[in-house]
């Protein structure tokens, strides 16, 4: 990670929402937020326009880890 990496305004603008639906316990928003960020990061890799794939791909996982064992409570 240098000082001047690239970021995805888009991906990152998403990452920061999950990140804040998962602190906050929103679960269903943070599984629509997750999905949203795989359907985005797949149209960039098709269309060349994902700078760092890694970075998003390592987020990702994590993210659907986090909410892998989630449960509607209603």
């Amino acid at each position: 990670m240098g000082l001047f990496e690239k970021k995805d305004k888009e991906l990152e603008a998403l990452v920061n929402q999950i990140k804040v639906d998962l602190s906050n316990n929103y679960k269903d928003s943070a599984v629509d937020n997750i999905k949203k960020m795989e359907k985005l990061m797949d149209e960039k890799k098709q269309s060349g326009k994902l700078k760092n794939p890694q970075k998003y791909e390592a987020l990702l996982s994590g993210f659907q880890q986090d909410v892998k064992n989630f449960k509607r409570t209603y």
